[in-house]
């Protein structure tokens, strides 16, 4: 693996973004499989295991908070090592092979606190401070963040990890904080943008999604205002046929009923938390590797809706 480039003054995140063609990567031709974790070694765990993304949040017995800078620095080496070794079992022509060049996608999430989704002026402060600061360093992680351009007629070569945010931002009536996200998006540099399950929380969860379509949300992590995906499956095959960001279906799906909660809510793409059996709610949540491993099996073996 390159060494990591200090470049403070490297290009942005927008500046790097692939235009055309389209590279394949950005289409799975799977359903996608992200994983809710709580530390480094559950990013390790789930790039090994095979695992699209990962979401990684601090304190998951409150819904997630912002974790350190520390821990975003080292989780984004672990999924690299993770990648390079896919790539280097793959050859030398790795690029060519979707499986092998797809980057790992780390998605951080941006929460000062738990309980609500309505913050104050200081939170809101913190919260554009935090993403700015996990911009400023995958820019200094370029070589595993950022497409690797080479010589000759063919395109860069995809970045070994592709770093986004996951954010959830209400006003007082529960409607979407539209200021905020934007400032948010805007901070966010051109990295994706996925909109949390604060979207359950909000007075009408289908009118909040329809809001977030000119809001530059890449994706919205729901269970359509249920508890559970499989109960919200009729709305969020709703949601789906609309064509505005992608669905993530959320809330209690699990290696056994992701092949259902796929089929009713006819989305492409899945969240689920892998923790250790025996796991308790307040318990550190470990990520157990056979659990993961299981549901990239499940996930890849789904046809596509």
């Amino acid at each position: 693996m390159n060494a990591m480039r200090l470049t403070g003054s490297a290009p942005s995140l927008r500046q790097h973004t692939i235009t055309a063609p389209v590279p394949a990567w950005r289409h799975p031709d799977h359903v996608v499989l992200e994983t809710c974790v709580e530390d480094v070694e559950g990013v390790r765990i789930s790039a090994r295991a095979g695992a699209d993304r990962a979401e990684l949040g601090d304190n998951l017995t409150a819904a997630g908070t912002t974790p350190s800078i520390g821990t975003i620095e080292a989780a984004i080496f672990a999924a690299a090592e993770q990648v390079e070794q896919r790539r280097a079992q793959a050859g030398a022509h790795w690029a060519d092979k979707p499986e092998a060049a797809a980057p790992f996608g780390l998605r951080v999430m941006i929460r000062p606190r738990g309980g609500s989704f309505v913050f104050d002026s200081d939170e809101r402060r913190t919260m554009i401070a935090d993403v700015r600061r996990v911009v400023a360093l995958a820019r200094e992680m370029s070589d595993y963040t950022r497409p690797q351009r080479i010589g000759g007629p063919g395109g860069p070569l995809p970045p070994a990890v592709e770093v986004g945010f996951v954010v959830g931002v209400l006003t007082e009536e529960h409607a979407i904080d539209r200021g905020l996200l934007r400032l948010l998006v805007t901070t966010a540099d051109g990295a994706p943008v996925t909109f949390n399950k604060a979207i359950d929380a909000a007075r009408d969860p289908v009118e909040a999604y329809g809001d977030l379509g000119g809001l530059g949300v890449s994706h919205v992590l729901t269970a359509g205002g249920a508890d559970t995906a499989l109960e919200g499956a009729d709305v969020l095959r709703g949601l789906v046929s609309t064509g505005g960001p992608r669905v993530i279906a959320a809330g209690s799906v699990r290696p056994e009923n992701a092949a259902q909660v796929v089929e009713r809510a006819g989305v492409r793409e899945i969240h689920m938390r892998c923790s250790l059996p025996g796991s308790t709610p307040l318990a550190p949540q470990r990520t157990d590797e056979a659990q993961v491993r299981r549901a990239v099996e499940v996930a890849r073996a789904l046809p596509l809706p």
